[in-house]
Protein backbone atom coordinates (compact mmCIF):
# COMPACT_ATOMS: atom_id res chain seq x y z
CA UNK A 1 0.00 0.00 0.00
CA UNK A 2 1.21 3.18 -0.85
CA UNK A 3 0.67 6.31 0.75
CA UNK A 4 -1.51 9.39 0.27
CA UNK A 5 0.03 12.66 0.07
CA UNK A 6 -2.07 16.03 0.28
CA UNK A 7 -0.97 18.21 -2.70
CA UNK A 8 -3.74 20.78 -2.26
CA UNK A 9 -6.07 22.54 0.86
CA UNK A 10 -8.68 25.07 0.69
CA UNK A 11 -11.58 26.40 2.42
CA UNK A 12 -13.18 26.89 -0.69
CA UNK A 13 -15.17 23.74 -2.19
CA UNK A 14 -15.16 24.98 -5.78
CA UNK A 15 -11.86 26.00 -6.05
CA UNK A 16 -10.60 22.26 -4.36
CA UNK A 17 -13.29 20.93 -7.47
CA UNK A 18 -11.53 22.95 -10.17
CA UNK A 19 -8.05 21.76 -9.39
CA UNK A 20 -9.51 17.93 -8.90
CA UNK A 21 -10.69 18.54 -12.74
CA UNK A 22 -6.85 19.55 -13.62
CA UNK A 23 -5.88 16.28 -12.16
CA UNK A 24 -8.12 14.17 -13.52
CA UNK A 25 -7.48 15.79 -16.79
CA UNK A 26 -3.70 14.62 -16.79
CA UNK A 27 -5.20 11.00 -15.84
CA UNK A 28 -4.00 11.59 -12.17
CA UNK A 29 -5.86 9.59 -10.07
CA UNK A 30 -6.52 11.24 -6.74
CA UNK A 31 -8.96 11.43 -3.60
CA UNK A 32 -10.90 14.80 -2.18
CA UNK A 33 -11.58 14.96 1.61
CA UNK A 34 -12.50 17.18 3.94
CA UNK A 35 -10.20 17.75 7.43
CA UNK A 36 -10.64 20.10 9.50
CA UNK A 37 -13.30 22.29 7.39
CA UNK A 38 -10.69 22.28 5.03
CA UNK A 39 -11.43 20.59 1.44
CA UNK A 40 -8.37 18.51 0.72
CA UNK A 41 -6.71 16.41 -2.01
CA UNK A 42 -4.74 13.65 -2.17
CA UNK A 43 -2.30 11.58 -4.53
CA UNK A 44 -0.80 8.43 -4.45
CA UNK A 45 3.02 9.58 -3.56
CA UNK A 46 4.34 8.13 -6.33
CA UNK A 47 2.45 11.09 -8.21
CA UNK A 48 2.86 14.01 -5.88
CA UNK A 49 5.84 15.23 -8.60
CA UNK A 50 3.57 15.61 -11.55
CA UNK A 51 0.45 16.43 -9.20
CA UNK A 52 2.25 19.47 -8.11
CA UNK A 53 3.64 20.48 -11.14
CA UNK A 54 0.13 20.41 -12.93
CA UNK A 55 -1.29 22.10 -10.02
CA UNK A 56 1.68 25.10 -10.02
CA UNK A 57 1.25 25.69 -14.17
CA UNK A 58 -2.59 25.99 -13.52
CA UNK A 59 -2.35 28.56 -10.99
CA UNK A 60 0.05 30.46 -12.94
CA UNK A 61 -1.99 30.35 -15.88
CA UNK A 62 -5.14 31.36 -14.58
CA UNK A 63 -3.20 34.10 -11.95
CA UNK A 64 -5.45 37.04 -12.31
CA UNK A 65 -8.00 35.58 -13.90
CA UNK A 66 -11.81 37.05 -13.48
CA UNK A 67 -15.00 36.02 -14.64
CA UNK A 68 -16.34 38.42 -16.63
CA UNK A 69 -19.97 37.66 -17.33
CA UNK A 70 -22.47 35.73 -16.16
CA UNK A 71 -22.85 33.21 -19.35
CA UNK A 72 -19.82 32.66 -21.99
CA UNK A 73 -20.62 34.49 -25.64
CA UNK A 74 -23.08 32.62 -27.42
CA UNK A 75 -22.34 30.01 -29.60
CA UNK A 76 -22.85 30.21 -33.70
CA UNK A 77 -26.38 31.21 -35.16
CA UNK A 78 -28.00 30.78 -31.63
CA UNK A 79 -29.89 33.98 -32.29
CA UNK A 80 -30.50 33.65 -36.27
CA UNK A 81 -31.53 29.69 -35.41
CA UNK A 82 -34.60 30.47 -33.19
CA UNK A 83 -35.72 33.29 -34.79
CA UNK A 84 -35.81 30.55 -38.17
CA UNK A 85 -37.23 27.85 -35.72
CA UNK A 86 -40.17 30.47 -34.84
CA UNK A 87 -40.75 31.30 -38.53
CA UNK A 88 -41.22 27.79 -39.36
CA UNK A 89 -43.69 27.37 -36.42
CA UNK A 90 -46.24 30.46 -37.60
CA UNK A 91 -45.53 29.52 -40.95
CA UNK A 92 -46.55 26.52 -40.78
CA UNK A 93 -49.54 27.46 -38.17
CA UNK A 94 -50.85 29.49 -41.24
CA UNK A 95 -50.44 27.11 -43.84
CA UNK A 96 -52.71 24.44 -41.65
CA UNK A 97 -55.53 27.16 -40.72
CA UNK A 98 -55.26 28.63 -44.41
CA UNK A 99 -55.47 24.68 -45.53
CA UNK A 100 -52.92 26.34 -47.71
CA UNK A 101 -52.58 23.86 -51.45
CA UNK A 102 -56.14 23.08 -50.77
CA UNK A 103 -54.74 20.29 -48.09
CA UNK A 104 -55.82 19.04 -44.73
CA UNK A 105 -52.42 19.94 -43.22
CA UNK A 106 -53.79 18.09 -39.48
CA UNK A 107 -55.10 14.97 -41.34
CA UNK A 108 -52.05 14.35 -43.09
CA UNK A 109 -49.36 15.05 -39.95
CA UNK A 110 -51.49 14.61 -36.97
CA UNK A 111 -49.40 12.27 -34.66
CA UNK A 112 -51.95 9.29 -35.01
CA UNK A 113 -50.94 6.31 -32.35
CA UNK A 114 -52.10 3.60 -34.73
CA UNK A 115 -50.57 4.60 -37.90
CA UNK A 116 -47.09 5.57 -36.23
CA UNK A 117 -47.25 2.10 -35.09
CA UNK A 118 -47.49 0.65 -38.78
CA UNK A 119 -44.95 2.69 -40.30
CA UNK A 120 -45.70 6.71 -40.78
CA UNK A 121 -43.09 7.41 -38.65
CA UNK A 122 -43.14 11.01 -40.54
CA UNK A 123 -46.00 12.09 -38.25
CA UNK A 124 -43.87 12.15 -34.97
CA UNK A 125 -42.26 15.03 -37.06
CA UNK A 126 -45.13 16.37 -38.64
CA UNK A 127 -46.91 16.88 -35.59
CA UNK A 128 -44.47 19.08 -33.60
CA UNK A 129 -45.49 22.14 -36.50
CA UNK A 130 -49.45 21.55 -35.88
CA UNK A 131 -51.50 23.40 -33.15
CA UNK A 132 -55.29 23.60 -32.63
CA UNK A 133 -55.16 27.43 -32.29
CA UNK A 134 -53.07 30.63 -32.52
CA UNK A 135 -52.87 30.78 -28.37
CA UNK A 136 -51.59 27.70 -28.51
CA UNK A 137 -49.29 28.24 -31.21
CA UNK A 138 -48.14 31.64 -29.78
CA UNK A 139 -47.83 29.48 -26.02
CA UNK A 140 -45.60 27.31 -27.90
CA UNK A 141 -43.26 29.63 -29.80
CA UNK A 142 -42.78 31.48 -26.80
CA UNK A 143 -41.36 28.94 -24.70
CA UNK A 144 -39.57 27.69 -28.03
CA UNK A 145 -37.24 31.07 -28.23
CA UNK A 146 -37.02 31.04 -24.44
CA UNK A 147 -35.49 27.40 -23.59
CA UNK A 148 -34.37 27.02 -27.18
CA UNK A 149 -32.41 30.03 -27.27
CA UNK A 150 -30.40 28.76 -24.86
CA UNK A 151 -29.96 25.63 -26.11
CA UNK A 152 -28.47 27.02 -29.17
CA UNK A 153 -26.85 29.15 -26.72
CA UNK A 154 -24.34 26.30 -25.74
CA UNK A 155 -24.57 23.90 -28.52
CA UNK A 156 -25.10 26.72 -31.46
CA UNK A 157 -27.80 26.88 -33.52
CA UNK A 158 -27.51 24.10 -35.35
CA UNK A 159 -26.70 21.56 -33.30
CA UNK A 160 -28.97 22.42 -30.76
CA UNK A 161 -32.14 22.90 -32.67
CA UNK A 162 -31.50 19.50 -34.65
CA UNK A 163 -31.08 18.22 -30.80
CA UNK A 164 -34.39 19.31 -30.00
CA UNK A 165 -36.23 18.27 -33.09
CA UNK A 166 -34.70 14.88 -32.77
CA UNK A 167 -36.19 15.03 -28.64
CA UNK A 168 -39.26 16.26 -29.98
CA UNK A 169 -39.72 13.29 -32.44
CA UNK A 170 -38.39 10.67 -30.11
CA UNK A 171 -40.72 12.00 -27.47
CA UNK A 172 -44.03 11.40 -30.53
CA UNK A 173 -42.48 8.44 -31.27
CA UNK A 174 -42.54 6.69 -28.03
CA UNK A 175 -45.87 8.31 -27.37
CA UNK A 176 -47.33 6.89 -29.89
CA UNK A 177 -46.22 2.87 -28.70
CA UNK A 178 -47.68 3.21 -24.92
CA UNK A 179 -51.19 5.27 -26.08
CA UNK A 180 -54.46 3.96 -27.43
CA UNK A 181 -54.40 3.35 -30.94
CA UNK A 182 -56.68 6.05 -31.67
CA UNK A 183 -54.97 8.99 -29.81
CA UNK A 184 -54.12 11.78 -31.64
CA UNK A 185 -51.76 14.18 -30.53
CA UNK A 186 -50.49 17.86 -32.30
CA UNK A 187 -48.37 20.75 -30.49
CA UNK A 188 -44.28 21.53 -30.38
CA UNK A 189 -44.33 21.38 -26.89
CA UNK A 190 -42.95 18.03 -27.15
CA UNK A 191 -40.19 19.52 -28.60
CA UNK A 192 -40.07 22.01 -25.95
CA UNK A 193 -39.82 19.93 -23.29
CA UNK A 194 -36.89 17.97 -25.42
CA UNK A 195 -35.22 21.50 -25.09
CA UNK A 196 -35.69 21.27 -21.35
CA UNK A 197 -34.30 18.02 -20.89
CA UNK A 198 -31.11 18.98 -22.91
CA UNK A 199 -30.35 21.79 -21.26
CA UNK A 200 -31.02 20.10 -17.72
CA UNK A 201 -28.78 16.90 -18.97
CA UNK A 202 -26.37 18.52 -20.49
CA UNK A 203 -25.73 20.45 -17.02
CA UNK A 204 -26.23 17.10 -15.16
CA UNK A 205 -23.29 15.90 -17.35
CA UNK A 206 -21.14 18.86 -17.27
CA UNK A 207 -21.08 18.42 -13.03
CA UNK A 208 -20.68 15.02 -13.34
CA UNK A 209 -17.50 15.60 -14.83
CA UNK A 210 -16.29 18.12 -12.53
CA UNK A 211 -17.09 15.56 -9.96
CA UNK A 212 -19.00 17.71 -8.29
CA UNK A 213 -21.53 16.04 -4.98
CA UNK A 214 -23.92 13.78 -5.62
CA UNK A 215 -27.20 16.19 -4.96
CA UNK A 216 -25.51 18.84 -7.18
CA UNK A 217 -24.93 16.61 -9.81
CA UNK A 218 -28.88 15.64 -9.84
CA UNK A 219 -29.81 19.08 -8.96
CA UNK A 220 -30.30 19.92 -13.29
CA UNK A 221 -32.66 16.60 -13.21
CA UNK A 222 -34.80 17.86 -10.46
CA UNK A 223 -35.27 21.27 -12.62
CA UNK A 224 -36.37 19.39 -15.61
CA UNK A 225 -38.91 17.58 -13.14
CA UNK A 226 -39.88 20.92 -11.53
CA UNK A 227 -40.64 22.43 -15.12
CA UNK A 228 -42.72 19.23 -15.95
CA UNK A 229 -45.00 19.94 -13.34
CA UNK A 230 -45.10 23.16 -13.50
CA UNK A 231 -45.61 23.73 -16.98
CA UNK A 232 -46.41 20.09 -18.62
CA UNK A 233 -49.39 19.84 -17.31
CA UNK A 234 -51.52 23.02 -18.42
CA UNK A 235 -51.20 23.08 -22.36
CA UNK A 236 -53.26 21.73 -25.03
CA UNK A 237 -51.61 19.23 -27.60
CA UNK A 238 -54.12 16.77 -27.73
CA UNK A 239 -56.62 18.12 -29.68
CA UNK A 240 -58.64 19.63 -26.99
CA UNK A 241 -56.86 17.62 -23.93
CA UNK A 242 -53.45 17.38 -21.74
CA UNK A 243 -51.24 14.74 -23.48
CA UNK A 244 -48.72 14.48 -20.23
CA UNK A 245 -47.00 11.66 -21.34
CA UNK A 246 -45.78 13.28 -24.94
CA UNK A 247 -44.33 16.07 -22.36
CA UNK A 248 -43.11 13.05 -20.48
CA UNK A 249 -41.06 11.17 -23.22
CA UNK A 250 -39.86 14.73 -24.88
CA UNK A 251 -38.22 15.72 -21.42
CA UNK A 252 -36.79 12.05 -21.17
CA UNK A 253 -34.90 12.20 -24.76
CA UNK A 254 -33.92 15.53 -24.34
CA UNK A 255 -32.53 14.36 -20.49
CA UNK A 256 -30.22 11.69 -22.75
CA UNK A 257 -29.35 13.72 -25.19
CA UNK A 258 -28.10 16.37 -23.42
CA UNK A 259 -25.92 13.79 -21.74
CA UNK A 260 -24.45 12.42 -24.78
CA UNK A 261 -23.97 15.63 -26.88
CA UNK A 262 -20.82 16.83 -24.66
CA UNK A 263 -19.04 14.44 -26.57
CA UNK A 264 -19.64 16.00 -29.49
CA UNK A 265 -19.06 19.74 -28.69
CA UNK A 266 -15.52 18.03 -27.63
CA UNK A 267 -15.12 16.92 -31.38
CA UNK A 268 -15.07 20.42 -32.55
CA UNK A 269 -18.86 20.69 -33.15
CA UNK A 270 -18.93 24.30 -32.37
CA UNK A 271 -17.34 25.53 -35.70
CA UNK A 272 -19.33 27.55 -37.82
CA UNK A 273 -19.15 24.32 -40.34
CA UNK A 274 -20.54 21.27 -38.25
CA UNK A 275 -23.34 23.90 -37.20
CA UNK A 276 -24.54 24.81 -40.86
CA UNK A 277 -24.49 20.55 -41.54
CA UNK A 278 -26.78 20.37 -38.49
CA UNK A 279 -28.86 23.34 -39.18
CA UNK A 280 -28.91 21.70 -42.82
CA UNK A 281 -29.96 18.46 -41.32
CA UNK A 282 -32.70 19.78 -39.37
CA UNK A 283 -34.25 21.38 -42.02
CA UNK A 284 -34.19 18.10 -44.75
CA UNK A 285 -35.60 15.92 -41.97
CA UNK A 286 -38.52 18.58 -41.58
CA UNK A 287 -39.05 18.91 -45.31
CA UNK A 288 -38.65 15.28 -45.91
CA UNK A 289 -41.63 14.43 -43.30
CA UNK A 290 -43.65 16.61 -44.81
CA UNK A 291 -43.13 15.59 -48.44
CA UNK A 292 -43.67 11.87 -47.10
CA UNK A 293 -46.97 13.30 -45.67
CA UNK A 294 -48.29 14.86 -48.70
CA UNK A 295 -46.93 11.84 -50.41
CA UNK A 296 -44.51 13.64 -52.69
CA UNK A 297 -41.76 11.50 -52.61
Amino acid sequence: MTELIEVYRTPHERSCLDRGLVLASQGLPFARVQREGFHVLLVDERFVARAAEELRRFEEENRGFRLRSVLPPAAPFAGGASAAFALVLLVLGLAQWRSLFGLDWVEHGVAHAALLRQGELWRAATALTLHTDLAHLLGNVFFALCFGYLVAHGLGGGLGYLAILVAGILGNWTNAWVQAPGHLSIGASTAVFGAVGILCGSEARRRHLLMEPRARRFAPIGAALVFLLYLGLGQTERLGEIDVLAHVFGLLWGLLIGFALPNLLARGFLRRGPQIACAGAASALLALAWMLAFDRI
